[in-house]
């Protein structure tokens, strides 16, 4: 008798599954989508997800949203890093059962890996777009590969990753990864760099957990970490039993890992419910090369520096003056020091000095060609080039940064060579004098002209007299 329990447990799942499976929209090959018009998606049964096509900067990206609320929220793009696709593409479900998309001059790009004999597909309630084979297991999932969200149901295991997107309005891959280490942590680092503690930021986690641990998202919005055994060993969020509320768990833009809640009952927005870390500015490399985050302005480019990019942050900045390259026995001259007290940065310094003061330590990079900057703690020097990477205010750190700076801006045109600017310059004072000489000659013509008509007029008044 007491083997029968887990054989019925077995079937009950087993036929809960199939049935919450026969509930959704079936799409079958053949299925066809286009980015304008009333078919440019497919809905899940109660209309709240859709997979399809979605506005992108100039065109069209394919993806899931959020589609039954006030805010359509994108939560998942498939090959987010290809450009938006034009208004008259066409997402096909083939007969031999692949998902792709085809352009007009019949160019085809997969949207779920190698899907080929996927039988049918369906765009389930939870978020979770399936293609099944013929005997209506799954085959693909897009809870497997999260991009910038993850919903309740999904789950993120060892080495497991998503990447954050470029900005609110561009989904393409940003400049943050968060990861489910093997050692248990949940840990946040910039894309590019190996995770390793100085450059993570965020981490959550319990010591001696090791490998097997896992985030955990439940459908009443817990968001948790479990053992290998099963056990829970982290809750960052607790369940809510409301009904109407939908949730979503989004590395934004920014950097920042955030929990976000909706009710739908009371036509709502998305409020932000749980956030980590706490301090805006923690995420490494925020503001790019060369610039720093600021509590309360944001990011700022260093001093001698200026923006790259006025719409994202994300290029950093650069030198905003001519810099000369080094030459030997040639004397470093037209630069100047700025100071930035509590300023830190990655240290990748070229050269480390014993310097009694700060001024000295100015000094040294001052006369030194390569030196394009310098960081000055407890009687160190550390001389370091361009571009400077992860530099933030530290209110608790003692270092001063030293940035070298031209004492004459930048050329505004930069991309015309200085002889043909010169040129320019002798050029437009030739033409500008040639005219003043013009303007002179008129003049004076004009001048003797008026006093012979001013003769002639009295001759001809004293002979009428």
């Amino acid at each position: 008798m007491a083997t029968i329990w887990p054989l019925l447990l077995l079937f009950s799942v087993i036929f809960t599954a199939e049935a919450q499976q026969a509930e959704q929209p079936v799409i079958r090959r053949g299925s066809l989508l286009t980015p304008t018009g009333t078919n440019s998606s497919w809905l899940s049964r109660s209309g709240l997800y859709a997979f399809g096509f979605y506005e992108q900067g100039n065109g069209y990206a394919v993806g899931i949203f959020i589609a039954g609320i006030r805010q359509k929220t994108v939560v998942w793009t498939a090959n987010r890093d290809n450009p938006p696709v034009p208004g008259d593409v066409k997402l096909h479900f083939t007969s031999n059962g692949r998902l792709v998309l085809q352009t007009a001059q019949g160019m085809e790009t997969g949207i779920a890996g190698n899907t080929q004999g996927a039988a049918a597909a369906s765009m389930l309630d939870s978020g979770n777009f399936v293609l099944y084979n013929s005997d209506n297991s799954t085959i693909w999932q897009s809870f497997d590969k999260p991009t910038d969200t993850f919903l309740p149901g999904q789950k993120l295991t060892t080495d497991e990753d998503m990447f954050s997107s470029y900005s609110a309005t561009n989904q393409s891959t940003g400049i943050f990864r968060l990861i489910m280490q093997q050692d248990g942590y949940l840990a946040m680092y910039p894309v590019g760099t190996p995770p390793r503690l100085e450059y993570g930021y965020g981490g959550v986690g319990v010591s001696g957990e090791g490998p097997n641990v896992s985030l955990n998202f439940d459908a009443d919005g817990r968001l948790y970490l479990l053992n290998g055994t099963g056990i829970s060993i982290m809750n960052f969020t607790t369940g809510d039993t409301t009904k109407g509320v939908i949730y979503r768990l989004t590395l934004d833009p920014d950097g920042i890992l955030r929990h976000y809640s909706l009710n739908m009952d009371q036509n709502g927005v998305w409020k932000v419910t749980w956030s980590n870390p706490k301090d805006k500015c923690d995420p490494k490399g925020l503001c790019g090369i060369n610039a720093f985050c600021d509590q309360d302005a944001g990011c700022e480019c260093l001093p001698g520096f200026k923006r790259v990019n006025k719409d994202s942050w994300a290029s950093g900045c650069e030198r905003n003056f001519d810099s000369k390259s080094c030459k030997s026995n040639e004397e470093v001259t037209g630069y100047t020091m700025e100071t930035e007290l509590r300023t830190e940065w990655q240290n990748d310094s070229y050269s480390i000095l014993t310097s009694p003061t700060q001024e000295e330590c100015g000094e040294a990079c001052l006369g030194d060609c390569n030196c394009e900057a310098a960081l000055y703690k407890d009687g160190k020097c550390m001389k370091q080039r361009l571009p400077l990477k992860f530099v933030r205010r530290n209110l608790s750190d003692s270092s001063v940064a030293l940035i070298k700076v031209g004492t004459s801006p930048i050329s505004p045109d930069p991309g015309v060579p200085k002889e043909s600017k010169k040129k320019n310059r002798v050029d437009i004072l030739i033409i500008g004098v040639s005219l003043l000489s013009f303007a002179c000659i008129i003049l004076a013509i004009s001048g003797i002209l008026f006093y012979k008509y001013r003769v002639w007029l009295y001759r001809n008044i004293s002979n009428a007299l």
